[in-house]
């Protein structure tokens, strides 16, 4: 009896600890435009701002490769 319980014990910390190593969802960060965002000039503290207010935990500004002389607004987010 002792040694079943022993044995649930470890099959139960086994199953926890294979839980706690898989990824949680995939890796990386989805993207958003940021919707509020006014312009095609970013500024990094007002895109932050802006995405936070839309619920976006990160923010940064990017530009277009075909038009580097545009930048914008990108929100940044889990998977």
């Amino acid at each position: 009896m002792e040694v079943d319980k022993v044995k649930m014990a470890s099959l139960c910390l086994i199953l926890l600890m294979s839980l706690l190593l898989l990824p949680a969802g995939s890796e990386g960060h989805c993207r958003r435009l940021s919707q509020t965002y006014p312009t095609s000039q970013c500024k990094g503290d007002q895109c932050t701002e802006d995405c936070e207010h839309e619920g976006y935990p990160y923010a940064e500004c990017d530009t277009d490769h075909q038009y580097p002389e545009l930048s914008y607004c990108a929100c940044f987010f889990p998977c």
